[in-house]
């Protein structure tokens, strides 16, 4: 038997395949404008969420320099390298800050100074001394080696294009240049030295427990007591402890100067961002002043909660 179709049986099924067609194209580009537009909505949620945190974190930044303006130490911070909750509407900021007198210079530190902070980090004894003797080198105005140092011709004949610079550094950053500097090494002495604090030695009322282990004998128990003592002390309004014995070669009274802060904003749905700055306080003869040094966005995350050690309220 013949089964014949005819023409407008035919049209029908092919119009109604093309109907079928168009809706799952239809469907298709519904979806994915669906998905596009969850995703911008996500992506602009993200956006409005790290702008509020980076705000949150410039506002407490903005705190803590009006307290570093205290003209009386005790209403200070100690900045000993303390970690501060600042509680702000929509959310909080961890901000750590240290004075720069509790790290070592180093454009101004000597040698000995310079290896012993190596040998608190637990690098061999002469790798630290040759490390030190060549940052020495690397910035002093002579083309004279030290005993375990180095000079241009030891960098080019190791195959770097650079030699010693035979001036100040301006960055920290430019350890990374020093012949026989492992980038671990760097990694891990780059939170205890500064260019900024201009003293041959540290204070140490503000310097932390592996820059104290650099410049004291005395164990790390009772380094570890004394910083705990002199928090104590500061919060209480008391005056803070004697320092552990440290020799006068690596001691500086000098506080109070330039400070170093990184903040990181947290907002109530978990989103973070933050900065890091450094800044200089100026005395005029009638008020203080504060002087930008340096100022860098990142993201980051700062500390564990555990590490906290104040809360500020803003009011």
């Amino acid at each position: 038997m013949t089964c014949y179709i005819s023409i407008s049986q035919r049209s029908n099924g092919f119009a109604l395949i093309s109907v079928l067609w168009l809706i799952v194209l239809l469907t298709v580009i519904a979806g994915g404008l669906s998905y596009t537009s969850r995703q911008s909505t996500q992506a602009m949620s993200a956006l409005m969420g790290g702008t509020q945190a980076r705000y949150l974190a410039d506002g407490a930044a903005q705190l803590v320099m009006m307290n570093l303006l205290s003209r009386t130490p005790t209403d200070r911070l100690l900045a000993d390298g303390e970690t501060i909750d600042v509680v702000l509407p929509g959310g909080h900021a961890l901000v750590t800050v240290m004075d720069e007198n509790g790290k070592i210079d180093i454009n101004a530190a000597r040698g000995g100074l310079l290896a012993r902070l190596f040998y608190s980090l637990d690098v061999e004894q002469s790798q630290a001394d040759a490390l030190a003797d060549a940052i020495a080198d690397y910035r002093d105005k002579d083309e004279l080696k030290r005993l375990n140092g180095a000079e241009s011709d030891d960098y080019f004949a190791a195959g770097m294009t650079w030699g010693t610079k035979d001036s100040a550094f301006t960055s920290v950053d430019e350890l990374q240049r020093v012949y026989g500097m492992q980038p671990e090494i760097y990694r891990a002495m780059l939170p205890y030295v500064t260019i900024y604090a201009r003293n041959q030695g540290v204070n140490p009322d503000v310097a932390s427990l592996q820059v104290l282990m650099a410049v004291s004998d005395d164990s790390v128990p009772t380094l570890e007591s004394y910083i705990d003592q002199r928090r104590d002390n500061h919060q209480n309004g008391l005056p803070l402890p004697s320092p552990p014995t440290v020799a006068r070669e690596f001691l500086s009274r000098t506080r109070g100067v330039t400070y170093s802060l990184r903040a990181v904003g947290m907002t109530e749905s978990g989103q973070q961002s933050g900065l890091s700055t450094t800044i200089r306080l100026r005395r005029g003869r009638n008020r203080l002043s504060i002087e930008t040094i340096d100022w860098q966005p990142y993201i980051n995350k700062l500390v564990e909660p555990d590490q906290q050690s104040d809360t500020l309220q803003d009011k």
